[in-house]
């Protein structure tokens, strides 16, 4: 098959947002392993700039679910009739949690504390979705479904 023979392929007939919602988790506790080994076991804010650094990005990767998590659930709507899920409650988890346990815990206890709380919460947060998510897809439809 010579070059101008080949086709193009279209990524958008395939459901790639799932390897996503699979990764983060993964990345995820590859990230805290390595704050573990970092940090000795101790707190991550005494421990440096690193592994703040390290958590934030690991945190801050996390963005990249929500649009992944957002087309997933509409690829799942279109292609198929055993389960509809509902978009705004899985997203709106991952935002809603740390928005709340930030704001609650700047009243109590300042800026800086929010700060970490918000994004501890929204890595968990966006963990702890990506896997009900993905388990609820299976569990209905199967993962390699299209």
């Amino acid at each position: 098959m010579s070059r101008g023979e080949l086709s193009l392929v279209d990524s958008t007939d395939r459901p790639w947002y799932w390897y996503v919602l699979i990764g983060y988790p993964v990345l995820s506790l590859l990230g805290i392993v390595a704050l573990a080994r970092l940090t000795g076991g101790g707190s991550v804010l005494a421990s440096g700039l690193g592994s703040v650094a390290l958590l934030i990005v690991v945190t801050a990767s996390g963005a990249v679910t929500l649009p992944a998590l957002w087309r997933d659930v509409e690829f799942v709507a279109t292609e198929t009739d055993a389960w509809s899920p509902d978009r705004q409650l899985y997203v709106g988890a991952a935002i809603a949690a740390p928005l709340l346990l930030g704001v609650l815990s700047g009243l109590a206890a300042g800026f800086g504390i929010a700060l970490a709380i918000a994004i501890v919460a929204f890595l968990l947060s966006t963990v702890t979705v990506c896997v009900a998510y993905l388990y609820n897809r299976h569990r209905t439809i199967g993962l390699l479904a299209r």
